[in-house]
C-alpha cells in the first residue's frame, strides 16, 4: 500500500496539517471506545486503538517516538476499512461494524474539516485521566453532535 497508493489518494491527504490528523485519531479513540469492548475479535480495532493511545501519549509526552507512531496509526487507519469490510459479512456482529465504519469516517472527515481554533483547543485540552489514558474533555463535549453525525453516515 505505502509503494502503490498515490499521496492524493491517501486517508489524511485533505486535511491542512498533522494536527488536525492527530485529532482524528483522537476523535476515533474516543468515539470507538464503547464498540472496542463489543468487537474484540477485530484485531485491527484493537491494534488501531492501543497505537493511537501510545501515539497521543507520545504527542503529549513530546517524545521522540510520535512521528513514527503516527505514521503506523495512519498506516492502519488506512487499512482498517479492508478488515471492517471483511467483518461485516458476520451478521452477528454486521450492525457494530456498520457503525464503527461511520465513526471511521465521521472522525477523519470532520477532524480534517475542523477549524484551526478548534483544532487547537483539543489539543491543549489533551491530558491524561485518572487511569492514566489519553482524554479530552472537549471531544467529550462534543460526542453528542459527534454520534449524530455517526447516525447520519449510517444511513448513507
Amino acid at each position: 500500500m505505502q509503494k502503490t497508493c498515490k499521496p492524493e489518494d491517501r486517508m489524511f491527504a485533505l486535511h491542512p496539517d498533522e494536527d488536525h490528523i492527530i485529532v482524528s485519531h483522537a476523535l476515533f479513540l474516543m468515539m470507538s471506545k464503547p464498540l472496542a469492548v463489543k468487537l474484540p475479535s477485530l484485531k485491527g480495532l484493537y491494534l488501531l486503538r492501543k497505537l493511537e493511545e501510545e501515539m497521543l501519549t507520545a504527542y503529549q509526552t513530546e517524545s521522540d517516538e510520535f512521528p513514527e507512531l503516527l505514521r503506523y496509526c495512519n498506516l492502519l487507519y488506512e487499512v482498517f476499512p479492508y478488515e471492517l469490510a471483511a467483518a461485516a459479512r458476520n451478521a452477528a456482529i454486521a450492525s457494530k461494524v456498520r457503525k464503527l465504519q461511520a465513526i471511521g469516517m465521521v472522525a477523519a472527515g470532520y477532524g480534517g474539516d475542523m477549524d484551526d481554533g478548534t483544532v487547537d483547543d483539543i489539543l491543549d485540552d489533551m491530558d491524561f485521566d485518572r487511569n492514566n489514558k489519553v482524554y479530552s474533555h472537549v471531544i467529550e463535549r462534543m460526542l453528542p453532535q459527534l454520534n449524530q453525525m455517526v447516525e447520519q453516515e449510517k444511513i448513507y
